[in-house]
């Protein structure tokens, strides 16, 4: 599982997204919102869907182990 990736977060909020291995990882049904600088909602990734390390947060695939990292 030692595999590193990375994946846009304005892609993960947009349209499901799915490791490479074939199993899907998030969709953006689960997204939350919050409010911009402007008072607008935006959309963020939900609470709860990523994981935290030294390298930063990342989604991790529940299948084969792969983080994805959020750029």
């Amino acid at each position: 599982m030692d595999e590193r990736k990375t994946v846009a977060c304005a892609d993960v909020l947009k349209e499901d997204f799915y490791c490479e291995c074939g199993t899907w990882v998030y969709c953006p049904d689960m997204n939350g919102t919050k409010l911009d600088d402007q008072q607008n909602e935006v959309p963020v990734i939900g609470e709860g869907c990523t994981k935290h390390d030294k390298d930063g947060e990342y989604m991790e695939c529940p299948e084969c182990g792969v983080h994805y990292y959020l750029v």
